[in-house]
């Protein structure tokens, strides 16, 4: 029909206009905020060590700057597409439970300021939650580094 934009052209035009929006706000975000907000949400439910791997997890990400990771930046890792579950489709983090996020901030606190010889993972690179998900395709490039809480450990094979 002539003076109708099709279904397809609206959704495409309120999606980019959602997408821009998304960006504007996630940029507005600090690293250390992002980075905080991601262990909080990937990992809020872990004990400290569990909280510490993710954190590591996402830190050596960075350090490897890989570009199918999110590139040199831990903010750049956390909100590359796909690659934590807690930002598919979001713009920030709600903060439901504020004593544990002040809790998960001083891990992560810590962690952003180490050097890499402090890591405990020894590199590891990738985490998934085999209660969540069936096992990730990735598994069969990396080796099995340790299992902590929900969530199972692994280090890319070099």
């Amino acid at each position: 029909m002539v003076g109708k934009p099709s279904s397809f052209f609206n959704s495409f035009i309120c999606n980019s206009l959602q997408t821009h929006k998304t960006n504007r706000k996630m940029a507005q975000l600090s690293e250390l905020e992002v980075f905080r907000k991601t262990v909080y949400a990937e990992a809020r439910g872990e004990s400290v060590e569990g909280q510490e791997w993710v954190a590591w997890v996402i830190k050596n990400r960075a350090s490897q700057n890989r570009s199918y990771w999110g590139g040199p930046t831990i903010k750049g890792v956390c909100l590359h597409p796909r690659q934590f579950e807690c930002w598919n489709g979001v713009d920030d983090i709600y903060i439901g439970e504020p004593e544990v996020y002040r809790k998960v901030c001083k891990v992560v606190d810590a962690i952003y300021r180490a050097n890499p010889s402090d890591d405990p993972t020894n590199g590891t690179d990738h985490y998934h939650n085999p209660d969540k998900e069936d096992t990730p395709s990735w598994v069969h490039n990396c080796v099995f580094v340790k299992k902590i809480g929900n969530h199972t450990f692994y280090k890319s094979k070099s």
